[in-house]
Order: C-alpha cells, then sequence, then structure tokens
C-alpha cells in the first residue's frame, strides 16, 4: 500500500512535511484555511505552515525566542500573519487555547504544528476547544515505535511516537503519516479517506535513527550505530510513562548493593542527579 511520506517535499519543512501536509488536504479537502505554528522560529526556518501563508492562508505563529521573534515579524509582514511572543505551557494562562482566546483568535482551524523539543505532547494533551483538522507533533526519532516512553513536563527529550499515537487515539484522532521528527494525526470522522494508505505506527516507523545497544557476555557493551544526537553524558532524564535503564551503574554498585533491581533504578538516577556523572 502506499505511504503519504511518498508525496514528501520541502519548501520550507525539513523532512518532506510540506508535501505530506499538501497531500493530506487534497484527501480531506479544507475548511477554514487557518493554521497555527506552535514553535514558529522566524517562520520560514523548517517551518510547517510557510507554504500555506504564502498562498493565502491565515496563519497564527507562535515563538519564545526574542530574537526568533523579531526575524518572525519581519518575515511574515504583509501576509495574514498573527505572530505571537510567548512561551506555550501545558497549563495556565499560557496554554495554546488560553493565548488564542485572549485575542479572539480561539476558532476553526484546519492545521496545528507543534515542534517545541520537548513538551510537545504535553501541549498536544492540553487541548479542549480547539480540534484542528490535522494535527502535527514532534516525537524523539531514537525511541523505537513498541516503546511507550513519556518525559516529565520541562523535559528536552521528546516522547516516543506510540505515546503521541495513544494520546492522540483519546482526544480523537488517527495517525495517517510520520516523517523524521514529526507525527501527522487527522480527526477520526476523516480517518476512512485514507484507507488505500499505510497508517498504521508499525509500518509507518522510521528507524533509521534508532540506535540498539549491545553486550557481550561479560557485560562489555557497544552501541549499533552513532547515536543520532549524539552520546555526551548519562540522561538524568525522568519519565511519568515507560520503563528505562539508567547507566553506567559502577559508580553506584558499592552504596547500593544487592538491592531490588527496580529500586536500584530509581535509586541510580536519584545518584545521578545529585552528581551529575
Amino acid at each position: 500500500m502506499r505511504k503519504l511520506c511518498e508525496n514528501s517535499f520541502n519548501k520550507y519543512s525539513q523532512f518532506g512535511e510540506d508535501g505530506i501536509i499538501a497531500k493530506i488536504f487534497e484527501i480531506i479537502g479544507t475548511s477554514s484555511r487557518v493554521c497555527i505554528e506552535v514553535g514558529a522560529w522566524d517562520g520560514l526556518h523548517f517551518s510547517n505552515t510557510a507554504s500555506l501563508w504564502k498562498e493565502g492562508w491565515k496563519a497564527i505563529l507562535i515563538e519564545a525566542d526574542e530574537t526568533r521573534f523579531k526575524a518572525l515579524l519581519e518575515n511574515t509582514a504583509g501576509y495574514d500573519c498573527h505572530c505571537i511572543a510567548a512561551f506555550v505551557r501545558p497549563s495556565g494562562e499560557d496554554t495554546i487555547e488560553n493565548l488564542l482566546r485572549s485575542r479572539q483568535l480561539l476558532g476553526d482551524t484546519d492545521f496545528l504544528s507543534i515542534d517545541i523539543d520537548g513538551d510537545d505532547y504535553f501541549v498536544f494533551q492540553s487541548l479542549r476547544d480547539l480540534k484542528p483538522r490535522l494535527v502535527a507533533c514532534e516525537y524523539n526519532p531514537t525511541i523505537p515505535p513498541h516503546i511507550e516512553l513519556i518525559p516529565e513536563q520541562g523535559n528536552y527529550f521528546g516522547c516516543s511516537p506510540l505515546s503521541l499515537v495513544k494520546l492522540a487515539q483519546s482526544k480523537g484522532y488517527r495517525l495517517v503519516a510520520l516523517t523524521d521528527t514529526n507525527a501527522f494525526f487527522v480527526l477520526s470522522n476523516d480517518f476512512d479517506k485514507f484507507l488505500d494508505y499505510e497508517t498504521s505506527l508499525d509500518s509507518l516507523a522510521i528507524k533509521k535513527n534508532i540506535a540498539y545497544l549491545m553486550s557481550g557476555y561479560a557485560g562489555d557493551y557497544l552501541a549499533s550505530r552513532e547515536p543520532a544526537y549524539g552520546c555526551s553524558r548519562p540522561s538524568n532524564q525522568c519519565f511519568i510513562e515507560g520503563e528505562c535503564f539508567y547507566f553506567p551503574v559502577k559508580p553506584f554498585e558499592k552504596f547500593l548493593g544487592n538491592m531490588n533491581p527496580t529500586l536500584k533504578r530509581a535509586a541510580a538516577r536519584i545518584f545521578a542527579r545529585i552528581i551529575r556523572i
């Protein structure tokens, strides 16, 4: 069966998203021709919406960085773009919906792109009244597709694609496409329009960024490839869903002894946070 990623091309996007977005709206049609991008950068750099608002869509572009926001204002001058300088949060006054509501911008939306390198999962989760017909949300492409892993809020890690798929289903969305870093979801009532396409996570999963850890019988270990984002230091990231193993373990062995493995992992994580190995 076909995959939507076969329609990939870039005008402004990073991994072919422009082509995928165009194909999805060719299939489902447009309604409001309103798009929202959270993490808009300067409006053009790896943008998932620039190809839309440059063709007449109304855009709401949200960026927290002061320097990027100034460039955003310059690059969108003359277009139907509403630029908001804000750090989007999963709760409180700075949720997407509250930022839009306070500016009388909350309404029918065709496309929402969330790309903030961390709390993307929680920003998607925060949606209540906003029901975009298409949502693109960033995931961590180094996590295998069969693993559910959700970092705690305030992270710079990202969630697994499986976690996003489960969240999307709970909110009435279905997966239709993946790029190297973005998952695309349509509302369930549009999903039947994609019956001729591969849409399961297993079939769409992109595995080129996954590195496997392998070990010898003596405990010596190596990776199947160079990690996509490097391997500079042990992580002390905490997770609210899913399991992981924190290593190296040796610095903790004399303290942990024969402790229960689950408690041992938890203690190792605490030590790692304290001494910043």
